[in-house]
């Protein structure tokens, strides 16, 4: 059998509820692999939460298990990647400069919105808890952060969303799969602090990927963003800059819904009239997709069954930012 070429909307619900479950189980394997080491080190268990090593190391959870998950999953399916995200296309310098303008927009544009979000929770009891999960004191600190919070995430989230998930709700229509995938990009958070950031950027990353139908602007883009973020605190930490609070007040609430709408004005005009639009490549898409109504009965009910997976995925996601958003409020 040829390899497909196209995913399709159960590859995308296969894959959400993979991205959501996957996670879970890399870090039950991380906490017996570092609990056996502890007891043989002769370690507190009860300080290794605090543990620097044991804290940097947890950051690979989620690279690890959606790497993983993608690799794995394209195998069984006899996906062929490479050709169903346009690796091998020819990258755009001009497009690349657009999206670090984007990148940054994102970061600076839409701070407040973030904040305004976090005040208006912090204002009805919810705990805020958005700080780094390492104090980035040092350029060794810094850098191993970028790597395991921008450089791996920028590539294995956008393998996953922009790349199986988006591909395979067009299935749906373009809309589906701009909004559905960002809404799922969202949920995959799992907690309340991280649910608007991630659907507006998720949102923004769809829209990129649906006019340049190339994975690697998505990727510089999410790149930047969190690097960004990084750099920024590294430079405050060694340089001891407090942040200043959010205020909420009127006055803060409006200037932080015009920053939003600007950042989101602004990223449309580059997407729409200056990125450049992706050709198409020389190979048939459709020549080795899957086509359920072509499919005998038996495999036909096996690939509908499989969109349940889709839903099974959102349930699960949603039901953890429940407990989170119970558990910010009894904080």
């Amino acid at each position: 059998m040829d390899k497909r070429i196209k995913y399709n909307k159960y590859d995308s619900g296969i894959c959400f509820l993979g991205a959501i479950v996957a996670p879970s189980l890399v870090s039950i394997v991380y906490m017996l692999l570092a609990t056996v080491v502890a007891k043989i080190c002769g370690a507190n268990l009860d300080n290794l939460s605090n543990n620097t090593v044991f804290l940097y190391f947890s950051l690979f959870i989620s690279p690890i298990a959606f790497s993983s998950l993608f690799f794995i999953y394209n195998k069984k399916a006899k996906i062929n990647w490479v050709k169903s995200l346009n690796i091998k296309s020819k990258v755009s310098v001009v497009n690349i400069v657009l999206c670090v303008v984007i990148a940054f927009i994102c970061t600076f544009g839409f701070t407040d919105i973030v904040n305004l979000f976090d005040a208006v929770l912090g204002e009805l009891g919810f705990k805020i808890q958005s700080d780094l999960p390492l104090n980035i004191n040092n350029i060794g600190i810094c850098l191993a952060m970028l790597f395991a919070m921008a450089v791996l995430p920028a590539i294995f989230e956008e393998l996953l969303f922009r790349g199986v998930i988006f591909n395979g709700l067009k299935d749906y229509n373009k809309w589906w799969a701009i909004f559905g995938s960002a809404i799922l990009f969202s949920l995959m958070h799992l907690n309340v602090e991280q649910t608007i950031y991630p659907f507006i950027v998720g949102t923004i990353l769809s829209f990129v990927m649906l006019k340049t139908n190339n994975i690697i602007y998505p990727m510089i883009i999410h790149f930047l963003n969190n690097a960004i973020v990084i750099v920024v605190t590294y430079i405050s930490t060694v340089n001891n800059i407090e942040q200043s609070g959010f205020v909420l007040s009127y006055k803060s609430i409006i200037f932080a819904i015009t920053y939003c709408i600007t950042a989101i004005l602004l990223i449309a005009v580059i997407i729409k009239f200056l990125l450049k639009k992706q050709k198409k490549d020389s190979y048939t898409e459709t020549k080795s997709d899957i086509i359920i109504e072509d499919l005998p009965k038996s495999n036909k009910n096996i690939y509908i069954k499989y969109n349940t997976f889709l839903w099974a995925g959102v349930f699960v996601s949603i039901f953890i930012w429940l407990i989170d958003l119970i558990s910010g409020f009894s904080a």
